[in-house]
């Protein structure tokens, strides 16, 4: 674990408050990023290494694009939620549904498809005439078997719970597949256009190997350095024009920044590129930047356990009116994001513009800590408040911003302790609710209205109670489960989870049942009640709990037509403003950096690799 702490960032943080950084861009005199010494050799090299004595990108037909991590396979059971490798599938797999530019979800694979009035039945007319690489007919047994795959026990699929009220499915012919729900499945559709379709029989030599129907065939790769694809010359949506792609793993800022400058990469998209590097970058004759603005969010998660600080609410929207969004946008940012008041991006039809906003005021940051119970205890004096810890990622960046975000709470007297992690550690605390603050940006999951339970609904988090509901689920011997009711029993009885009339009467009813007699009864109540704790607020790493919002996000779902759906949405967001359990900070642009060969560039707000396969490369 490394620990920042005010000492070591003080002179950074100061000079970018203060306008009087280290280093000066020529312009604006705005502060650049820390790493003083190595960051001015970077500089000069982009500034004074010469155009015209770069090597030119690559070799002709080939496009090299340079990623910032190694992936984690490439089958859709198990890597979809690594994002490196969800970018690369993109271009080897097609789905049956994507998102199009105002984040409407359109066919894809599916010609076209229907949902019963129940919500309980979904049925897909596939695209005729799509083949997988192997030239194999893509049908409706290659889409029962990917999602039958997932369901399965024994493939331990990471994404599972996306799909898992799926009882059944049926292809009664070649292009036709139906999907079976057994209750009403409101987020169905929402969860598609992450999952690619594989052939059927497919086994783990996917992960290594990976077989789709996209515009791209996977060739091969060499783990950690370089992944090889070629165009799919029979591509259903018409074959891509650049023959040969070559994703290269560059994990160092400064290494990708000299390839591109060199010509040995041709695109990196979304890299994790300072932006003052990109403000250079851009100067050169050779180099081309695109941004457009994105759909991603960055934000900050606030703990709302009730032994937190931050479960008070005034202490929540005094550190959100502490923080100088635009100071950090400009100055840091170099205008490469947007400002944030709320979950989903502007442009989404869900998106409730008259939410409370908490812009920069220091005074009343103080005033709320006064009334929450935190006053000044010496004045002008060194001690703070009250002390609380932030959480970060090791990129440079992400711990600029927090440093930043520290030294702005410091003036309203709340010391911020900075805690950069890698992620598996970082994730593994969010988990376990052992963090007060922590930043991050969420990728993909805000532009669905399925974002609203994700995030804002309950999730009971008790590891006890998981682990005991997954050995109910798994067996049906009367004496085993008669044990697994009383630990149940005594686990439920505590009331920790959110206030639910429903959830109490479930569990009053099963405590009514003879344990013998009764057992499978009883099971099935429980199931229930594991349901109804647990299917929503999988990103509720807030802990947040308003019985009022779950009741409202249910109400969504359930509603007809769009007019009543943004209705009851627009109650949820103006709630949780109000609440904060999260604190929106800004939009990142999305931001690609290619060598001038490169054309045809076609952003979308989402960050999508889909882009990809409509890009020209001119000859040299």
């Amino acid at each position: 674990m490394i620990v920042e702490t005010d000492r070591n960032k003080r002179e950074l943080v100061g000079a970018a408050l203060r306008g009087r950084p280290r280093l000066q861009h020529p312009e604006s005199g705005a502060a650049t990023e820390g790493r003083p010494y190595k960051f001015l050799i970077v500089l000069l090299l982009l500034l004074l290494i010469p155009a015209a004595s770069c090597k030119r990108g690559g070799q002709p037909g080939t496009l090299v694009i340079a990623i910032e991590l190694p992936p984690r396979g490439f089958d859709p059971r198990f890597s979809t939620t690594f994002q490196v490798s969800a970018r690369v599938m993109q271009l080897i797999y097609d789905t049956l549904l994507v998102k199009d530019e105002n984040f409407e979800f359109v066919p894809s694979l599916a010609e076209r498809f229907t949902e019963s009035e129940d919500h309980r039945t979904f049925t897909f007319h596939l695209r005729p005439g799509v083949t997988f690489h192997t030239g194999k007919p893509l049908t409706s047994s290659d889409v029962k078997y990917t999602f039958d795959s997932i369901l399965s026990p024994a493939t331990r699929s990471p994404i599972r719970g996306t799909v898992d009220k799926i009882t059944s499915i049926e292809a009664p012919d070649p292009a036709t597949v139906v999907f079976h729900a057994s209750e009403p499945y409101y987020t169905f559709i929402g969860n598609l256009p992450a999952i690619g379709i594989i052939p059927e029989g497919a086994g783990t030599e996917m992960i290594n190997a990976p077989i789709g129907s996209g515009p791209y065939k996977f060739v091969s790769y060499q783990e950690g350095n370089e992944i090889k694809l070629e165009a799919n010359s029979s591509y259903w949506g018409g074959a891509p024009s650049i023959p040969r792609l070559h994703i290269k793993v560059v994990t160092d800022n400064s290494t990708r920044q000299a390839e591109l400058m060199s010509g040995e990469v041709d695109l990196a998209y979304n890299a994790q590129f300072d932006p003052e590097t990109v403000r250079a970058l851009s100067r050169r004759s050779d180099i081309q930047i695109k941004l457009r603005d994105g759909a991603n969010i960055g934000y900050l998660g606030l703990n709302l356990s009730p032994s937190s600080l931050l479960s008070n609410q005034r202490v929540r929207q005094a550190v959100a009116c502490g923080i100088d969004r635009e100071v950090i946008i400009h100055r840091l940012l170099r205008d490469q994001a947007r400002q944030a008041n709320a979950l989903m991006p502007p442009e989404h039809w869900a998106f409730e513009p008259g939410v409370t906003v908490y812009n920069h005021d220091p005074e009343r940051a103080k005033q709320l800590l006064d009334e929450a119970g935190f006053p000044d205890p010496d004045g002008d004096g060194p001690e703070p408040r009250l002390r609380l810890t932030i959480l970060t990622s090791t990129t440079q960046l992400s711990r600029n911003i927090a440093a930043i975000i520290q030294d702005q709470l410091r003036g309203v007297g709340i010391q911020l302790e900075l805690q950069s992690l890698e992620s598996a550690t970082m994730f593994d605390k969010l988990a376990k609710a052992q963090f007060d603050i922590y930043y991050l940006i969420g990728l993909g999951f805000n532009q669905s209205p399925d974002a609203f339970q994700f995030v804002y609904h309950s999730r009971y988090q008790d590891s006890q109670f998981n682990e005991t509901m997954a050995k109910l689920r798994t067996t049906n011997d009367a004496a085993q489960m008669q044990q697994l009711f009383v630990q149940l029993a005594s686990i439920l009885a505590k009331r920790e989870y959110c206030p639910s009339p429903e959830v109490d009467r479930l569990v009053d009813e099963a405590a009514s049942l003879d344990s013998l007699a009764d057992a499978t009864t009883k099971k099935r109540l429980y199931l229930k009640v594991f349901a109804l704790l647990t299917d929503r607020g999988g990103q509720n790493r807030m802990r947040y709990c308003n019985p009022q919002v779950d009741s409202w996000i249910v109400e969504a779902e359930r509603a007809d037509g769009r007019p009543a759906k943004v209705a009851i949405y627009s109650k949820v967001q103006k709630t949780v403003a109000d609440e904060v359990p999260q604190i929106y900070l800004w939009y990142p642009a999305n931001v690609l950096v290619a060598r001038d060969r490169v054309g045809n560039i076609q952003l979308d707000p989402s960050g999508s690799w889909y882009f990809i396969p409509k890009l020209t490369l001119a000859s040299r």
